[in-house]
């Protein structure tokens, strides 16, 4: 029962750090962005295109899959084929593995074909989805750093605007000011530089605006293609855009902050009240339950009549006081005996 868990515990493992040396390796670094024609060989050479097509892949996956891998900062010809060849490789390696221990294990009276084939079948969902799964996420992540540092930079480029430089040579020196604090951001600009050379801003934009696909970077590329039509002073443009982003996130942090004691309301009344209904009301359950123990023995309050601990009961009680015993006679004159009397007290 545990040799599966722990199969699963490994594959996972190996997945999750094979797809985290490949995204923190195979990304675009500053040595393929800042300096124009250098290019990293491919993972596995020439046999990465033969890899890639091992498992065949629909249209619309492959164009999420590249988009994801630009937002996470894949900008090679052939990333999409490197994934898919990782992907690939770590599938069909895991599925020879798993038939060699079928063929070892496939013995008259081995039962362990049947386990083998259902960690074969997990370990190939875990290899097929998990890589996507962290790429995406490498996707997320860089995108929220570059929403975190694009006011900077426009109030950089502001300055550099107003200092005389042109709207191309402002995004250049940015980018390489910001390399060390925003690397990602730092990369987009010198890509949007990059092609300002070789076309015009609105489409450097728009470019951009495919690449990142988030709300601030969709409403920069909007207000600076309406201000290039319009002739307007991107300088301001661009100082009013920044400060209406710094208030936006500022908005954003206090409606999470507001949410929050919405979202701690579960965990309290789960997690947080009912130690505090313990510590309140047991001790006096546990004395309630002692009283009824203690009173229902023998001489307790709470203990069963019976017709001899009453009589016993009432000589106890009325011990100190004479008693007679008399007897009637059946016509009711004479007193009969048996009957239990006391004087009136006075």
């Amino acid at each position: 029962m545990l040799l599966p868990i722990a199969v699963f515990l490994v594959v996972t493992v190996f997945v999750f750090a094979v797809t985290s040396l490949f995204v923190r390796a195979g990304g675009s670094g500053r040595d393929e962005v800042f300096s124009g024609g250098r290019r990293r060989p491919l993972i596995f050479g020439r046999m990465t295109g033969a890899l890639s097509g091992i498992i065949p892949c629909p249209s619309s996956t492959r164009e999420e899959t590249t988009k994801d891998l630009r937002r996470a900062g894949f900008y090679q010809r052939f990333a999409f084929e490197e994934f898919a060849a990782l992907r690939n490789a770590m599938i069909v390696g895991w599925v020879l593995l798993i038939g060699s221990l079928i063929v070892v294990a496939g013995e008259p009276g081995n039962n362990s074909v049947p386990t083998l084939l259902l960690v074969g079948l997990g370990g190939v969902i875990v290899f097929y989805s998990l890589p996507r799964l962290i790429l995406r996420s490498k996707a997320n992540s860089r995108m929220q750093e570059i929403q975190y540092g694009l006011p900077d930079a426009l109030d950089m480029i502001t300055m550099c605007m107003s200092g005389g430089l042109a709207m191309q040579q402002a995004m250049t020196r940015v980018s390489s000011e910001v390399f060390d604090t925003h690397p990602a951001l730092a990369c987009e600009l010198k890509i949007i530089g990059r092609q300002m050379e070789v076309g015009s801003l609105d489409s450097a934009m728009r470019q951009f605006a495919d690449r990142i696909d988030i709300p601030d970077v969709q409403s920069l590329t909007a207000m600076t293609c309406q201000t290039s039509e319009q002739g307007s002073n991107m300088a301001s443009a661009f100082q009013e855009f920044a400060d209406g982003v710094r208030r936006g996130r500022r908005q954003r942090a206090e409606e999470r902050g507001n949410k929050t004691t919405i979202k701690l309301l579960l965990p309290l009344v789960f997690c947080l009240a009912p130690p505090v209904y313990m510590v309140l009301l047991v001790p006096a359950i546990m004395e309630l339950r002692s009283f009824v123990l203690r009173e229902n023995g023998p001489n307790g309050v709470l203990a069963p009549a019976n017709p001899g601990s009453v009589e016993n009961a009432a000589i106890s009680q009325f011990g100190d006081l004479p008693f007679r015993t008399e007897t009637t006679s059946s016509n009711g004159n004479t007193p009969t005996s048996g009957t239990l009397w006391a004087p009136p007290r006075r």
